[in-house]
């Protein structure tokens, strides 16, 4: 791949160089830009001079039609959770170790959290 086509990485202490990598204070900074698309790109309610790549997929076509056509990576989530929940709170807890039944129960939180906070959105926007 052409130099100036290639990811950036700031984790070299000599300053950046091509190839990936991670930021100072953050996860993975690699970032495609093609700058011919900038002006073609249109993906459903996003026209945007930027695409950023959130990670390296197999199919990044047919992970796109899913984002599209399914849904987005917190609708996925958001039912994974759901489902989750419904075995979570059926799942029996004799013979569990103490860190089992903390899991099981962190996860309880985390998704009561989640209903709070939707709820509060849907409140204001009304």
């Amino acid at each position: 791949m052409p130099q100036m086509l290639t990811p950036v990485s700031f984790a070299d202490p000599e300053g950046p160089a091509a190839g990936g990598g991670n930021g100072p204070l953050s996860g993975g900074v690699a970032q495609v830009i093609n700058p011919w698309r900038w002006f073609t790109s249109v993906f459903g309610n996003q026209v945007s001079l930027f695409q950023i790549n959130l990670g390296r997929s197999t199919a990044p076509e047919t992970e796109t039609r899913i984002l599209d056509e399914v849904g987005s990576y917190g609708r996925q989530l958001g039912r994974i959770g759901d489902a989750l929940e419904v075995l979570v709170k059926e799942f029996p807890r004799e013979g569990l170790s103490d860190h089992a039944v903390a899991a099981l129960e962190d996860f309880s939180a985390q998704m009561r959290e989640i209903k709070r906070v939707k709820e509060k959105q849907r409140a204001s926007s009304r």
